[in-house]
Formats: C-alpha cells, sequence, structure tokens
C-alpha cells in the first residue's frame, strides 16, 4: 500500500485531531485540513489530495453540496463520507453521488485502512 495525501474535512476540531492521527498512524499523510465544504473546495483546487475524508453534517456546505461539487471540479476525486448519521438514504444517496466509501463515525482504525488501501490501488 503507498503512502496517500489526504485532506480531512470536518467541522469539528477535535474530530479532525482525531482522524489526523489516525491517518498518519497508518502510514498516510495528511496535506490539509478544512471546517467547511467552502474551504475544503478551495483546499482541494490548492492541494490536489489523493483523497478526501468528508463529514456530511457541516456549515456553510454540508458533505452532501461539498461532494456534488468535488466532483464537478474533478471528476476523478477519491472521496470518503465520514459521519455518525448514516442513515440508509444517506449513505445509498453519498455512493451513487460519487464518494468511494462511506464510513460510520466513531471510526474503527481497521475501517479506514481498509478503505484507504482500496483506494490506494486506483490513485497513480
Amino acid at each position: 500500500m503507498s503512502s496517500l495525501k489526504i485532506l480531512v474535512v470536518d467541522d469539528s476540531l477535535s474530530m479532525r485531531l482525531v482522524v489526523k492521527q489516525l491517518l498518519i498512524n497508518i502510514g498516510h499523510e495528511v496535506i490539509g485540513e478544512a471546517s467547511n465544504g467552502l474551504e475544503a473546495l478551495k483546499i482541494y483546487m490548492e492541494l490536489k489530495p489523493d483523497v478526501v475524508m468528508l463529514d456530511l453534517v457541516m456549515p456553510k456546505f454540508d458533505g452532501k453540496k461539498t461532494l456534488k461539487k468535488l466532483l464537478q471540479v474533478d471528476e476523478a476525486a477519491q472521496v470518503v463520507i465520514c459521519s455518525s448519521l448514516g442513515s440508509e438514504g444517506d449513505i445509498e444517496h453519498c455512493l451513487r453521488g460519487g464518494a468511494k466509501f462511506y464510513l460510520q463515525k466513531p471510526y474503527e482504525a481497521e475501517g479506514i485502512r481498509i478503505a484507504l488501501n482500496s483506494l490506494s490501488e486506483t490513485v497513480e
């Protein structure tokens, strides 16, 4: 598995810190953080990460809207939706909308590892 460059998007600073540490511990690089969808789009355009870890519930642009916008600017964007509010409708909507994975909070390291291992095969 190759190391991925990841953008972490979550309105909770504490959650971003937890995810960042988890990603570093499994061998990936967090190249940016955003607290809302608007910031995420700007940072994505600047840094071109391999993967975006995207919270579903956020101010300004929620995860669904951000996913749609990311895929409009880069149809090859690799987005992993992360949420504690995983209704079947939300999960289905996000996966049909182009998300590669939907991870439930609280995170399990193994779930993140499996998702990112799969994505690392499609990146580069």
